[in-house]
């Protein structure tokens, strides 16, 4: 039994959710004409006038999903038959990649790994394993592939673990029995030139026993890409927010009276208690993506040696098949949505020096590592979009958490828990 802890109140989210209706409606008030909120179950008023912000939040991938859209008198497309539309693609993708449960009808990521020979797949999905597979490899001068979807066979022993029913439960992390060296040094077959994938069929198979493929990590990126494409037809301003890890936005923030950018917090990486307050934000445009790999944000500690202070986090390394990294957490802010969970993961993986080398000389792509409170490191340019909250000042600016300009989750109250429990 997968169990996933959701602090759904962990902050005050500002999401107004509230009613239905079909089109924009326009109101004589005072004999002026003023747009009324198109939909009172999902929309709220922002600072400028006639414009609202509409959310709704999905829960997919293991995690919540929210698309935020700012509509004003110029919108004119259906606000329900848009959430419903993202929603659709969101849990069908979600339902696809799913690597450790079937689904009726469905050939998906869970049926391939569980089958002997060739599985005749759905063209969304092929299309996906094709893609990652050409794009993984990030830095081909490099012999080290950090990111790789055949890594499923080593993934699958790390997961096992982190769900063992031998875990001790606990309120900010796991106690739980770790792999041991000899099974991790088994020789697995992860080689990913070892797929087949036929395009005429549709199908995939592995040419070598034991293999599997795993679109986890790969999936927040892709999905954030297709719904790029959808939303970009209606040229309107919009957030989409999957699982606070990964955030794109499109057009211009018109909920700001005093910038048409957006605000993206990063969360300062805190292992010690459940605190999500920023200690910066990237402040971007239409079509860039902020994405964060970290060591705080899923993990697990040696059950069976209490002495043992490892994180064992869930970002595994290929090269030593335990988890790496040497930063507790590295954020990328890049226009290249589809690849930016496999960006984020292999930056995070690399030592710093190769790290930093490979960001300052990649385009549209910045990056920060935060190391410590006094210990954050920036690429060449990424100044030009990163603000950083001043430690020494007790001002209420660090105890937020941004989600666009003038949205805001205040941290560490703690309101509410509640426990979304899902068998794999």
């Amino acid at each position: 039994m997968k169990r996933i802890i959701i602090f759904f109140l962990i902050g005050l989210i500002s999401l107004g959710q509230l009613g239905l209706m079909d089109k924009n409606i326009m109101i004589d008030v005072n004999n002026d004409l003023l747009f009324a909120n198109p939909n009172e179950q999902y929309c709220e008023t922002t600072r400028v006038e006639g414009v609202f912000k509409c959310s709704k939040t999905i829960f997919a991938f293991d995690t919540s999903n929210t698309v935020t859209v700012y509509m004003d008198e110029f919108d004119n497309y259906v606000l329900e038959d848009l959430f419903n539309n993202i929603e659709t693609q969101i849990i069908e993708y979600d339902k696809l990649f799913d690597s450790y449960e079937s689904f009726d009808g469905i050939n998906n990521v869970y049926t391939i790994n569980e089958t002997d020979g060739p599985v005749v797949i759905d063209q969304k999905l092929f299309d996906a394993i094709q893609y990652a597979l050409i794009h993984q490899d990030i830095n081909p001068e490099n012999d080290d592939l950090l990111f790789n979807i055949v890594l499923e066979p080593i993934l699958a022993i790390w997961h096992d673990a982190r769900y063992s029913s031998e875990c001790s439960e606990g309120l900010l992390y796991d106690t739980c029995p770790i792999p041991s060296a000899e099974t991790l040094n088994q020789n697995f077959n992860t080689n990913p030139d070892d797929v087949i994938m036929d395009e005429d069929n549709l199908s995939i198979d592995f040419s070598k026993p034991n293999m599997g493929i795993d679109l986890g990590g790969f999936a927040k990126g892709y999905i954030s890409m297709i719904i790029q494409g959808y939303l970009n037809q209606f040229d309107i301003s919009y957030i989409l927010n999957l699982g606070a890890s990964n955030v794109l936005v499109g057009g211009e923030n018109i909920s700001n009276p005093n910038a048409t950018t957006f605000g993206i917090g990063l969360t300062e990486p805190d292992f010690n208690s459940l605190n999500t307050s920023a200690y910066g934000a990237a402040i971007i445009n239409s079509s860039y993506s902020v994405v964060t790999s970290g060591s705080y944000q899923r993990y697990i500690k040696n059950l069976d040696d209490p002495d043992d202070d490892t994180i064992y986090h869930h970002i595994i390394d290929p090269r030593t098949k335990y988890p790496g990294g040497e930063a507790l957490s590295v954020s990328i802010i890049t226009t290249n949505t589809a690849l930016s969970d496999i960006l984020s993961t292999a930056i995070f993986l690399m030592d710093y020096e190769e790290a930093l080398d490979y960001v300052n000389n990649t385009e549209d792509l910045e990056a920060i590592w935060y190391f410590n409170e006094t210990d954050i490191r920036m690429s060449e340019n990424a100044d030009d979009f990163i603000t950083l909250f001043d430690y020494e000042e007790e001002s209420e600016t660090n105890i937020y958490y941004l989600i666009g300009s003038g949205i805001f989750i205040a941290a560490a109250i703690g309101v509410g828990v509640f426990l979304y429990v899902r068998k794999k």
